[in-house]
């Protein structure tokens, strides 16, 4: 029930959908103040959230800053957090297609080769809801056949593929690695943005937890003045992904999940 309502509320999030509801306001209104002050909402959202230097400022304040491992530190586990890793294959053919977040078991793979983890925990299973929701991937087993192809051994790939959210990440990747909770410190990989409320769910069932974060978004690059004023809706569908996260985070607290 709650990963079902958790997507519901995730569309309710989303600066597109307050978009349409603000058009739909102006187009029924009937009072000319109501329809001015939604057209002027509208463009207040399309103009802030889709700003490329400010949506890159809000990623660089919330994302957990990346680290780099010492020359002599290693863990037993590297556990890697799905969602967007590979893309739903839809030619016929048996290509894997890698997602936007890629990032989240390329990093695990130089970690594995370079002896700074030894085995592997991929977490996460199919996230359909009947026929609201929809998806077709196999992101888990196809995330091991390219670690396997790049050089990790498959003795020391390990697979959860039950979790359709961080907090059942956290559960069943603990039923997995019971004797390893509060013993041992596991090295816990996911997208940088991702990684404030992994860490809470994961040290929620004790494990210990040491944070590497990948797939950075937010940048302190230097901007032109044409990349300051020009929209992008890039940068609008980056801003929905961290609303929708900060609002996951909040939620969980919320719940107790973290």
């Amino acid at each position: 029930m709650f990963f079902a309502l958790s997507k519901i509320i995730d569309f309710i999030l989303l600066p597109i959908c307050w978009i349409f509801i603000l058009l739909l306001i102006s187009y029924s209104a009937k009072s000319q103040k109501i329809r001015n002050r939604s057209l002027l909402s509208v463009l207040f959202i399309l103009t802030l959230f889709s700003n490329r230097w400010l949506v890159n400022r809000l990623y660089t304040i919330y994302e957990q800053a990346p680290i780099s491992l010492s020359k002599n530190e290693s863990y037993t586990w590297g556990i890697v957090l799905g969602g967007g890793m590979v893309r739903p294959n839809d030619d016929g053919s048996d290509k894997i297609n890698v997602g936007e977040t890629a990032d989240r078991f390329i990093q695990p793979i130089l970690l594995y080769k370079t002896g700074k983890i030894k085995k592997i925990l991929i977490t996460g299973g199919n996230t359909s809801i009947g026929k609201i929701k929809l998806d077709k991937g196999h992101e888990t087993n196809d995330v091991k056949q390219l670690m396997i192809a790049m050089g990790v051994k498959p003795k020391d790939i390990y697979i959860e593929t039950k979790a359709r959210n961080t907090r059942e990440n956290a559960i069943y990747s603990a039923q997995l690695l019971k004797k390893y909770l509060n013993t041992e410190e596991i090295l816990l990989i996911t997208s940088a943005m991702h990684m404030p409320r992994s860490i809470l769910c994961f040290e929620k069932v004790g494990f210990k937890v040491k944070a590497y974060p990948v797939d950075k978004k937010g940048s302190f690059n230097e901007l032109g003045i044409i990349d300051l004023i020009t929209p992008s809706d890039y940068y609008l569908a980056r801003t929905s992904q961290l609303i929708r996260e900060i609002s996951g985070l909040l939620i969980y607290k919320a719940m107790g999940y973290c």
